[in-house]
């Protein structure tokens, strides 16, 4: 009976991570539009924050998440 349990939780928390990718990818795409509105607006503001600044934290982003994309696959240890 406990593998039964055990199984349960890892469905549930596989479930839970696809989720979390969801999100992730909606804010992402969220992000990129913000960032071509961003440009477009850019010249009708007096004082404009360069656009740069997001691409990079978005750029750190893809970065990490390329990292950690090798290690998602799930190993499971029969014990």
């Amino acid at each position: 009976m406990p593998t039964n349990s055990y199984d349960s939780a890892f469905e549930q928390a596989s479930n839970d991570r696809v989720e979390v990718r969801v999100a992730i990818e909606k804010l992402l795409t969220r992000g990129e539009m913000l960032d071509k509105l961003l440009e477009c607006l850019a010249p009708f503001v007096s004082s404009p924050k360069p656009v740069g600044e997001s691409e990079t934290v978005h750029e750190s982003h893809e970065h990490h998440s390329e990292e950690h994309q090798s290690h998602e696959t799930p190993v499971h240890h029969e014990g």
